[in-house]
């Protein structure tokens, strides 16, 4: 007897299927099953579908890595990601994570569209899943997992048949191919997608919006690729129109909307918050319930704010590009804070890039209290409610898709296809009204000429609504304002260092080291927009380090 997860598993993503994270009601998933009883009845059906979404956990902060850090979205002084480092990625250990947890997906996944289909029909009872919605939910997700490879990576190895054998040296396979795959997935998993699951156990699963969406985004990423070619992408944005539309008629059914204020998207105090529908995919997390809780509400902010681990920071360059009136910046960021101990120090953030440098000592809340200069802002996205218990189980989501980012999608394709319109610049304003309780704030059609001035404004509104949820770079690539994007973080870096220079005390400051570790050579067509291949996987079969040869 051979054990099927165990054995025929790929290389990409070598593992066995222990819990499985099934929202707030995890099941144990039997990782012993042979080809003499695996896939025989419901049961094995939920409990191997389950153990699909089991990496999400991971992956999910990996995203965060390798889609915001490595841009103008998040910020972590030198760290690999922060200053493009590519020499170092080929053995980042995040990386690897994202790479290794997506094909574990993609593996099991495999093993469920295979097996599943030979359970008999008559074992299902009514009282449980169906086996159109466990064989819809394995294809969304493969198909989730490879657009997201595909994202990071741009080649990758197209496995679909759980039994490759785990020696095998698969090719690239070229992205035209990919998303072929990834469209054929998602189709059919339209076919046993509920629009809504009715029940909170059931939060973190995949529903049909959520198919709909992703079938917008490739054909999106497609359009891009075909437009900065100097292809023809009219016939892609229609068809990205066709599914952006289709997620907006379930708002118009009442199965998801725009919350009336920002904080409800991520407030994970209370259940009407954690639930809202606005989420339309998500990493649900649950305190809770064992292995449905994650420690991810501590890497966002500082130990001496609320303690802590200070991962993932908001720059000081994208922090100034808020208005102070904007909701985003009042109640999802963190600008200034008094020391969580009970030290007398009150920290604060630049006000402009001007007074870089100028804050120590110069504020003072109360007598014997001293002010210290914050390097970077911080988001309430992933608000950790237990410090100082050490309880490290959150009850933060990972936003993967909400209501919002389908919004500002649907503006980015009316304008790819009619230019500056009425509607796209409403669809806009629609998010910027909700951020400011009015409409004084509101972009005018008629600033925007073109439309590469609207795709800008776009771009820039996305930024300000969706960072730090794992958007950031595929967004730049899309629209092909990477280099021009980075090029402008970077000389706003070393600005910020001038800054620092002229403000000093010290004659002889030099924070030049602040902007020169950052690449000055950034290319339209860069390689780094992409990651290399684990090292792994480069050393067994060192065909794969070609996946960033674009075509």
């Amino acid at each position: 007897m051979k054990n099927l997860f165990k054995s025929n598993l790929c290389r990409f993503g070598i593992g066995i299927l222990a819990l499985a994270y099934a929202c707030t009601n995890p099941e144990e998933v039997m990782y012993t099953y042979t080809d003499q009883n695996a896939f025989e009845t419901q049961d094995n059906a939920i409990e191997a579908v389950n153990g699909i979404y089991a990496p999400f956990h991971s992956v999910s902060l990996a995203t965060i890595y390798l889609n915001d850090l490595s841009t103008d979205a998040c910020f972590k002084s030198e760290n690999d990601f922060e200053i493009l480092n590519d020499g170092k990625m080929s053995e980042n250990s995040d990386v690897a994570n994202a790479w290794n947890g997506y094909y574990q997906m993609i593996s099991r996944a495999n093993l469920v569209i295979d097996h599943l289909p030979d359970i008999d029909s008559e074992a299902f009872l009514d009282s449980k899943p169906s086996k159109e919605r466990l064989l819809a939910e394995a294809y969304f997700l493969r198909a989730f997992a490879y657009y997201n490879l595909t994202d990071f990576f741009y080649k990758v190895p197209l496995v679909t048949d759980s039994e490759i054998k785990v020696t095998a040296k698969e090719p690239l396979a070229g992205i035209d191919a990919i998303e072929e795959q990834i469209i054929r997935d998602l189709t059919l998993s339209l076919e046993g997608l509920p629009e809504s699951y009715g029940s909170t156990v059931d939060a973190g699963r995949a529903p049909i919006g959520a198919a709909y969406a992703m079938l917008c985004r490739v054909k999106m990423r497609a359009a891009g690729r075909t437009r900065l070619a100097g292809g023809n992408a009219q016939t892609l944005w229609n068809e990205a129109l066709t599914y952006v539309d289709k997620v907006l008629e379930l708002e118009t059914k009442g199965v998801h909307s725009l919350q009336q204020d920002i904080w409800n998207v991520f407030d994970p105090s209370k259940d009407a918050t954690l639930y809202n529908n606005e989420l339309i995919f998500a990493v649900r997390s649950r305190k809770d319930v064992p292995t449905g809780s994650t420690d991810l509400g501590m890497y966002f902010t500082p130990w001496n704010y609320d303690m802590g681990w200070d991962i993932f920071n908001v720059p000081l360059e994208l922090t100034w590009q808020y208005d102070p009136a904007d909701d985003r910046y009042t109640k999802l960021l963190v600008t200034e804070f008094d020391n969580v101990y009970g030290d007398q120090i009150h920290y604060e953030i630049p006000a402009s890039v001007e007074q870089v440098g100028l804050v120590y000592g110069e504020n003072k809340p109360q007598e014997g209290w001293r002010t210290e200069e914050l390097s970077a802002s911080y988001t309430q996205k992933y608000k950790y409610l237990n410090p100082g218990t050490y309880n490290y189980n959150t009850n933060n989501n990972m936003v993967h898709i909400r209501l919002a980012d389908m919004i500002l999608c649907k503006a980015e394709i009316l304008n790819e296809l009619n230019g500056p319109t009425q509607e796209a610049v409403d669809l806009v304003n629609r998010i910027r009204e909700r951020a400011f309780h009015n409409s004084d704030h509101n972009l005018k059609l008629a600033d925007y000429a073109s439309t590469a001035d609207l795709r800008s404004a776009i771009c820039d509104e996305r930024l300000l609504e969706l960072t730090h949820e794992g958007r950031r770079r595929p967004d730049l690539i899309r629209m092909g304002l990477w280099k021009d994007r980075m090029d402008t973080y970077i000389a706003r870096i070393k600005e910020k260092s001038e800054w620092s220079e002229k403000n000093s005390s010290d004659p002889n400051a030099d924070y030049s080291t602040m902007w020169k570790v950052y690449p000055q050579n950034l290319t339209e067509n860069d390689v780094r927009r992409y990651y290399p291949i684990p090292k792994r996987e480069t050393d067994i079969n060192p065909a794969l380090k070609e996946n960033r040869v674009f075509d």
